[in-house]
C-alpha cells in the first residue's frame, strides 16, 4: 500500500515518586524524583524515505536498465540518527529531584 512505510517504534519508560510531609499544622515538606527513560532506551528516528537521482551520466551514476545497488541507495533507509533530544523526550536517562517548603 502506497504511504505505508513505518519507522521504528519510541519507546520510554517514565518513573516519578512524589512525597509529601506536613511538619506542623500549616507547614509542609514535598519531595519530589522524575526518572525520565528509566531503562535507558535508544529511540531512532524515521530513516530517509526518499531515493536520491542518480539516473545520469558519469562514473558513480546508473545507467538505465542497469540494478540499482546499495552504493546507489545512499542513505536511503539507514537509521542513521535519534530522535531530537528536548527534555524528558527521546533523551537519553534523565533525573531530576525537587524540594519544597510551603508556609
Amino acid at each position: 500500500m502506497r504511504g505505508s512505510l513505518r519507522g521504528p517504534d519510541f519507546r520510554q519508560f517514565d518513573f516519578i515518586v512524589n512525597k509529601k510531609i506536613r511538619i506542623s499544622e500549616s507547614v509542609g515538606l514535598s519531595f519530589r524524583a522524575e526518572f525520565f527513560n528509566i531503562f535507558n532506551l535508544t529511540n531512532f528516528a524515521s530513516p530517509p524515505t526518499t531515493l536520491p537521482n542518480q539516473l545520469g551520466v558519469g562514473t558513480n551514476l546508473l545507467q538505465p536498465g542497469q540494478p540499482y545497488t546499495a552504493a546507489a541507495a545512499g542513505s536511503f533507509g539507514v537509521m542513521s540518527s535519534t530522535v531530537e533530544r528536548t527534555v524528558g523526550l527521546g533523551t537519553n536517562r534523565q533525573i531530576q529531584f525537587a524540594m519544597r517548603l510551603s508556609f
